[in-house]
Formats: structure tokens, sequence, C-alpha cells
């Protein structure tokens, strides 16, 4: 078996099925064959040989030419879903150069994790800062599929530290710098300028071993990080707090 370097992944697509019994219908299609395609479905409603059309609704790339709409036939019905076979040759080849671009995706060279890195500011004009591994870092969480990233940053600062008034003002800077022996583990870390109420402040979280609200740079300069990006980052914005409290303009 050949070692790939990028480990690859299938994703499921997104389609429509549009037939007089469904009408339009929205499901995920799996299992791309020579022959078809099933789709999933809780208990349809249709017979085998009922003819519908399907349509690809999130297609792989900006770059391909959109799938246009296919004539299906129905083959089999299960509790969960259809088969369908394809009606035409043409349309049999079009929806195997999407399974083929779909195969040829790789975590690390096409997908990324999306993580949220939060540089907080309280009323304090101090920095929250986690310490992890024994190292210390921006508090930060995972992004999921269906989630606005501002309210994903917000809800996990709030339920993690009980912070108060907490308000995400912009994308700070992102960063994709990974282990190329490790593509699995691919990231692309998007880091936030966060300001919030400090004041009911209590960490709830098992995954951190310890945090602190730095408002020295001195501390920021001295212990030792997870990255340099981070520590950048602190003393940027430590920086910036004591220039506006000295009335230097930036």
């Amino acid at each position: 078996m050949q070692d790939r370097r990028y480990p690859r992944i299938q994703l499921p697509l997104l389609v429509e099925l549009k037939h007089p019994t469904l009408g339009g219908l929205r499901c995920l299609a799996r299992n791309i064959s020579e022959g078809g395609v099933f789709v999933q479905l809780d208990e349809p409603d249709v017979k085998i040989g009922a003819k519908l059309k399907l349509t690809l609704l999130n297609p792989i790339s900006v770059e391909a030419s959109p799938t246009p709409t296919v004539e299906m036939e129905v083959n089999r019905v299960e509790a969960d879903g259809l088969g369908l076979a394809f009606s035409s040759v043409s349309g049999r080849h079009l929806w195997q150069s999407v399974e083929q671009l779909r195969s040829e995706l790789a975590i690390g060279r096409d997908y990324f994790q999306v993580h949220l890195s939060s540089l907080v500011v309280n009323e304090k004009k101090a920095v929250l800062l986690v310490q992890q591994h024994g190292k210390w870092t921006l508090p930060g969480t995972y992004l999921t599929v269906g989630e606005d990233w501002r309210e994903a940053a917000k809800d996990f600062l709030e339920s993690t530290f009980n912070l108060k008034d907490v308000t995400v003002q912009s994308v700070l800077t992102v960063n994709n710098e990974g282990d190329p022996d490790l593509p699995e583990a691919a990231m692309l870390d998007v880091y936030l300028d966060v300001s919030a109420n400090s004041a009911e402040f209590k960490l709830s979280e098992k995954r951190y071993r310890d945090s602190r609200w730095a408002d020295r740079r001195r501390f920021v300069e001295e212990a030792t990080f997870a990255n340099d990006l981070v520590r950048e980052l602190a003393n940027s914005r430590l920086m910036q707090l004591i220039k506006r409290d000295a009335g230097i303009d930036e």
C-alpha cells in the first residue's frame, strides 16, 4: 500500500432531489460508483423505477464548473435512503469526475482545522494568558461546521472563564504553520482581538493548568510561550495599551 504524505478524506456531498412525491429535498449523497449514487433519506416514499433529478449543491472548488442536474432512476429503496442509477452515460461521467476530485482532497493540503485564539484585554488593561503543557498561550477553541466564528469565540470565553461583556473586535492575523510529518493535525489558527469584563473571572476548564492576566511586558518577554507569534501579539498589545495611557500616538 502506497504511503501518502497527506491523508485522504472523503467529504459527503450535499444534493437536491426533485420528484413529484418528494418535492425539492436536500440530502447527503454517498458511495458514488460507476453505477450510481446512494442518497440518505429516512423512510423514503418512492418506488423502484421512479425517475428523479439530482443536483449537486456544494461544488468541490470555485474553479470547478458547476455540476448540472442529472437524471437518475431509483433502483433500490431502503429504510435509510435510495439507491439511484444513472440514466445516461454523460450523467455517469459527470459524477465520476466529482468523485475523483473529492477523493483527492487531503487534510493539511486542501483542508485545515480552524482554531480561534483570542487575545482578550480586560477592563484593567491586562491580557489573558493560559498555561497548557507547561507553556503560555492564548485561550482558544476549534470552530465547528455551522458555527458563527464570533459567537463561537464569545461562547467559549464566557463558559470557560465566566467573562462578561465579551466583544470580538476583529481578526488580528492568521497562521497556518504546521508539522509536514503530521498533516492530519494541520490547523489554521485565527487570532482574534477581544475585549471583556473580568470582574467575575473564574477558570472552569480543566484543559488549562493555570491562567493569569498579564499587565507587564517583562512577564511576556521572559515566560515560556507555545510559539513566538503568541508572545509577539501579547507584547504588542501591552505596548499599545501603555502608549495609549501615556497619550502617545501610535
